[in-house]
């Protein structure tokens, strides 16, 4: 019988399809009678332009599970057989407007035991409103039978103005750790229902070969925190502990030294200096709910326990409908001469070995400037 895992949705915020699926039990009870089961995920970011919710079903053999999984009929319901709905409410329950989803196996799925590269996606193109509830129902056609799930979204954030990101905080000569504070665009990320969070940073340079002249865009991320951060009493969400020699550090553990280029920093959507990006992705207490209690604590038996907020008469279905949202917001880089950042990235002792010139001499600087 299949069972639900859930990939850490905050690290995987580049794949192409935000909802992930589960390992397989290959020792069934071949006594018991059959049992469908249904398993549906769902991660709604009120930002994408679409949707799209996973559903499979609970399948019985007596041979390898794992090697099962890989044929589509044995995973996913005939699209003939089930009606997949998504529901708006309001916050006060109503129901505002219903639609009955489509498929798509446009959307290539990764390597693994469940049948790939192609995959079965229900979706929706639908404007999501940060106000409103939304509720999965997978309607069994022959039966009648109905399973669901709700969730409210994470609404849209920002870094706080009481502290002024305008100054960045990498510029400092001193090892000062930067204070970042999330709100809520509409009041704390609490109100706008983000129960925890993951801070990224991002570095973009160009790298000019010293033979050919070629120029190449390059980037690196990293994940600022170790474990994930949650609202404080006042609801806001405080990240204070990536110092400014942690980011020279970060650059020198994922740049590799290279002595037949040159680097230097370079912009971001076209903007000279604005190399430096520190993006935040927010889940709800769905998520956070599946994730605490999903994963082992630790010890040695590693027990799981486990979550879905799917509901059901029959106690027939698993998986979550949650909901993620992110932000991301640019950094200076200044490179006029005497400031401290380009200085140590050119001259400190953890990254003058990567070969980074000052950006006021690039190629990159002089196109731009044009």
């Amino acid at each position: 019988m299949t069972k639900k895992h859930i990939l850490r949705l905050l690290l995987a915020a580049f794949l192409p399809v935000t909802v992930f699926f589960s390992a397989c039990n290959d020792k069934p009870d071949l006594t018991a009678d059959y049992k469908d089961i249904t398993i549906s995920y769902g991660i709604l970011n009120v930002n994408d332009p679409v949707h799209y919710i996973k559903v499979y079903k609970g399948y019985l053999t007596d041979e390898n599970a794992l090697v099962q999984a890989s044929d589509w009929d044995n995973i996913y319901y005939n699209v003939d057989s089930v009606e997949v709905r998504l529901e708006e409410y309001s916050q006060s329950g109503v129901l505002q407007r219903s639609q009955v989803l489509d498929t798509t196996t446009q959307v290539r799925k990764e390597e693994g035991h469940f049948a790939n590269p192609r995959q079965l996606l229900y979706y929706s193109t639908w404007r999501l409103n940060p106000e409103c509830k939304y509720r999965v129902v997978i309607k069994k056609v022959n039966s009648g039978e109905e399973v669901y799930a709700e969730t409210k979204l994470v609404g849209d954030c920002k870094f706080s103005q009481v502290i002024n990101i305008n100054q960045n905080p990498f510029n400092a000569k001193d090892d000062i750790a930067p204070d970042f504070t999330v709100i809520g665009v509409n009041g704390t990320p609490r109100d706008n229902n983000a129960a925890v969070a993951d801070f990224y940073i991002t570095f973009h340079y160009i790298e000019v070969d010293n033979h050919t002249r070629a120029i190449a865009h390059k980037t690196i991320r990293k994940r600022m925190n170790g474990s994930f951060v949650y609202p404080n009493s006042l609801g806001e969400i405080q990240y204070n502990s990536f110092k400014t020699s942690d980011f020279l550090r970060f650059v020198s553990q994922y740049i590799d030294v290279n002595p037949n280029v040159v680097r230097y920093i370079d912009t971001v959507d076209g903007n000279p200096y604005y190399c430096l990006e520190v993006e935040v992705w927010m889940a709800n207490d769905v998520f956070k709910n599946y994730y605490n209690i999903s994963h082992p604590r630790g010890g040695i038996s590693q027990d799981r326990l486990e979550y879905t907020n799917f509901v059901s008469d029959n106690e027939n279905a698993y998986g979550i409908l949650a909901s993620r949202n992110h932000f991301r917001y640019s950094f200076k880089f200044d490179n006029t001469s005497g400031k401290h950042n380009e200085d140590s990235l050119v001259h400190g002792s953890l990254t003058r070995a990567l070969n980074f010139g000052y950006y006021r001499n690039s190629p990159e600087f002089f196109e731009v400037s044009k």
